[in-house]
């Protein structure tokens, strides 16, 4: 049951989705209720569902057929990973099978912001080369990357006409500078009104979040990403050893 409170279209949404995961409500590739029924199961306005509908379209959830009825996109595969390992979302989704191709690179350089000057360890000012990109797999979208690098390791002159790769790829190819580790921070995020826009969400829907600063042998950071992930497409885990001193205390103490 629908609550009443703001935004019963999202309500609805969630509660399509729900229906659709769990089998209850139709399988992948099969028809969903009418409108009508639809309405009436969860207790809104036909006006409602069909919003819902609407953004479960745009998401490429759905596919409505005029005249014909409302069906369930099969669903692609998730990209399931450790992030123990770095490696580009290209590579990750070339191990597991799964097609992705990326839109037009926006590339700029420019003068870094403060948080960027901050992250890279660089002064407020100094030349950057920023390139961001939307990543999909068939029509839809399923991740929003910005990498933002300093001149003295890239410059827009570098990347050719056209690039829409992997920033990291390109360092590894180049084998210069030398790589030696990411550190990653991991948080969930709300879609502002452009990130929205470039995924075709809702304002405020959640996204998963990596902010990663990626270093050489010296220390020095060549790379500081900001990437966001679209719930549903991405499965992250990380492997943990167990800390041996733990059990050596507790043995000692007997």
């Amino acid at each position: 049951m629908v609550r009443k409170s703001a935004s019963l279209a999202q309500q609805v949404v969630d509660e399509i989705l729900a229906g659709i995961q769990s089998g209850d409500l139709a399988r992948e590739g099969g028809g969903l209720p009418s409108e009508a029924e639809l309405s009436q199961r969860f207790n809104v306005s036909r006006a409602t569902v069909r919003e819902a509908l609407s953004r479960l379209e745009q998401a490429g959830y759905i596919l409505r057929r005029h005249g014909v009825g409302t069906f369930v996109v099969p669903r692609p595969p998730v990209i399931d990973t450790g992030l123990e390992e770095l490696e580009s979302l290209e590579t990750m989704a070339q191990r597991i099978g799964l097609e992705t191709h990326m839109n037009r690179a926006a590339i700029e350089e420019r003068a870094a912001t403060a948080e960027e000057a901050d992250r890279l360890q660089i002064a407020p000012g100094d030349l950057v080369v920023s390139v961001a990109r939307v990543i999909l797999t068939g029509k839809r979208p399923v991740a929003y990357l910005i990498d933002v690098v300093p001149t003295r390791y890239l410059r827009k002159s570098d990347l050719a006409a056209g690039f829409n790769g992997s920033v990291l790829d390109l360092f590894l190819q180049r084998g210069n500078p030398m790589l030696s580790y990411s550190r990653t921070d991991i948080c969930a995020a709300g879609a502002d009104d452009e990130i929205a826009l470039k995924l075709k969400l809702q304002s405020g829907e959640a996204l998963l979040r990596l902010d990663a600063q990626l270093f050489t042998r010296e220390g020095g950071i060549v790379d500081y990403s900001i990437s966001y992930f679209v719930p549903g497409h991405f499965r992250f885990h990380v492997m943990r050893r167990v800390s041996q001193s733990n059990g050596d205390t507790q043995l000692k103490s007997r």
